[in-house]
């Protein structure tokens, strides 16, 4: 993630946070939909340690919701990044490392597609069982969130979206793209990571070290809002 991009983000955590607070309307659906007995009592930023959860809503009665939060202007969003072997390993797929491998080195050089043709049936068959996994993971990680926020940064809409009904609605079916991306249903793709690495220099390209050669995770969100009403929204 870019430094703009991080600050965006937490720039857009602390809205949420703070614009929340007086939100009577917004309390009551989601006291309604997650079925909590107390009234809201604060909001609070958790902190780079806590993962997908970026802000907790805490209530009188003890209960809590957590929130992954996320600003989007238009197509798509990172949602998670990784090295290809620690991608491999997490999901159990070591056989499809020098797939994976062989793709960046490609894209990279910009010599041929990520996925081949020759490779699609076997990676199908692979990511297929675990595609639900893979997205959860991604999405939600071991914190597990209860809300997914996503920020409309040109229409100023923070719009919130049961997350668990949200990964048990949409689906996974496992499909490539003329670029050899690999989609995960309508909404999510597996693909290079890219970027420059303004950091990395003396790193070649194509080399696996380069940290434009791992894995990303990503959501089309602007697809995925025109597709899928909120649970609420409302203007900060």
């Amino acid at each position: 993630m870019s430094n703009k991009n991080a600050q965006i983000g937490t720039t857009v955590e602390r809205l949420f946070k703070n614009s929340i607070r007086n939100r009577d309307d917004v309390h009551g659906i989601l006291k309604d939909h997650f079925r909590i007995e107390g009234s809201f009592a604060t909001s609070y930023l958790t902190g780079a340690d806590a993962g997908k959860s970026d802000v907790i809503l805490k209530f009188a009665d003890g209960r809590t919701l957590s929130a992954n939060i996320k600003a989007f202007k238009a197509g798509f969003n990172q949602i998670t990044r990784s090295r290809i072997s620690h991608f491999c390993d997490r999901f159990g797929i070591q056989s499809l490392r020098p797939v994976f491998e062989g793709g960046a080195v490609r894209v990279a050089k910009k010599s041929g597609r990520f996925i081949l043709d020759t490779d699609e049936q076997i990676v199908r068959s692979t990511l297929s069982p675990i595609a639900h996994k893979i997205v959860q993971v991604s999405i939600a990680g071991p914190e597990n969130p209860e809300l997914l926020v996503l920020f409309d940064r040109l229409q100023n809409r923070m719009l919130l979206y049961d997350l668990r009904k949200l990964l048990g609605d949409v689906d996974y079916e496992v499909s490539f793209s003329k670029r050899g991306v690999i989609g995960l249903g309508h909404f999510f793709t597996i693909q290079r990571k890219g970027g420059n690495g303004v950091h990395s220099m003396h790193i070649a390209k194509d080399s696996l070290d380069h940290p434009g050669n791992g894995l990303q995770v990503k959501m089309n969100v602007r697809k995925f809002v025109s597709s899928y009403t909120p649970m609420v929204e409302y203007t900060p």
